[in-house]
């Protein structure tokens, strides 16, 4: 056998097994391309569908779980760039802001007194997140836009008969996250935001008194309406959202 006929038997050898293997060139712009297999665009799809299957996620926030907050929401996945998100928790003993309010604010309200009792409370919340990397629920960076308001509710003994006060908090704000798809269908949300807060709390006063018959120090709780409760300050918050996603009929 020549040496020509060997080169051409070597060169229809290499050209059919190139051939084995689809190769797709992607242009940009800026008029640049970039190869990928058929393999890869078939994984690409895939995760795609994958996606598309679970819009909906359920979310739980562990974080404030030492405010005395307990919230779930519902997220949907507009878009790969857009998501909503909405939400109710129960409120219970805010022992962050108790802990503030008595070791660093040293506020003369006696809404975290010792003598009142916790009633339950509700929040309400509603974002938007913005994906500018058009990745939402696969591992995506994001900005949003927040409000939330929660209610804490405490039962007082007064002086003719028992009264409900309450502290509410109205929180305006802007948040930055990122989420985490750690498989198929669960998904963490690390987020931390600034706020703008409003802040209803009526001043709750309580008055030393000793009963003349059974000569016992008794605590009797009252509204000072004297005083106003409305403040306005800055809020901070965090969130580690553990959600699990929904599956659709699409």
């Amino acid at each position: 056998m020549n040496a020509r006929l060997l080169l051409a038997i070597l060169a229809v050898a290499v050209a059919t097994s190139a051939t084995g293997q689809v190769t797709v060139k992607r242009y940009s712009v800026d008029g640049t391309s970039s190869s990928s297999t058929s393999g890869s665009r078939n994984t690409e799809r895939a995760r795609q569908r994958q996606l598309d299957r679970y819009p909906t996620a359920l979310k739980f926030n562990v974080a404030p779980f030492f405010a005395g907050h307990y919230p779930v929401s519902l997220e949907y996945r507009l878009s790969p760039y857009v998501t909503v998100e909405g939400g109710l928790g129960l409120t219970t003993h805010n022992g962050l802001d108790a802990f503030i309010n008595e070791a660093v604010v040293w506020d003369n309200n006696a809404f975290y007194s010792a003598d009142s009792r916790v009633r339950p409370g509700s929040s309400q919340s509603a974002n938007i997140k913005i994906f500018p990397g058009g990745d939402s629920y696969d591992d995506g960076f994001y900005l949003g836009f927040f409000i939330q308001n929660r209610s804490y509710s405490k039962l007082f003994a007064g002086a003719d008969q028992n009264f409900v006060s309450f502290k509410q908090n109205f929180d305006q704000g802007l948040m930055i996250g990122t989420q985490l798809r750690s498989s198929d269908r669960i998904m963490v949300d690390l987020s931390m935001g600034l706020s703008n807060r409003y802040v209803h709390f009526p001043v709750v006063v309580e008055d030393y008194t000793i009963d003349l018959v059974t000569g016992q120090e008794r605590y009797v709780a009252r509204l000072d309406e004297t005083q106003d409760g409305r403040s306005q300050n800055l809020g901070f918050f965090v969130g580690i959202k553990l959600g699990y996603l929904l599956s659709t009929n699409r």
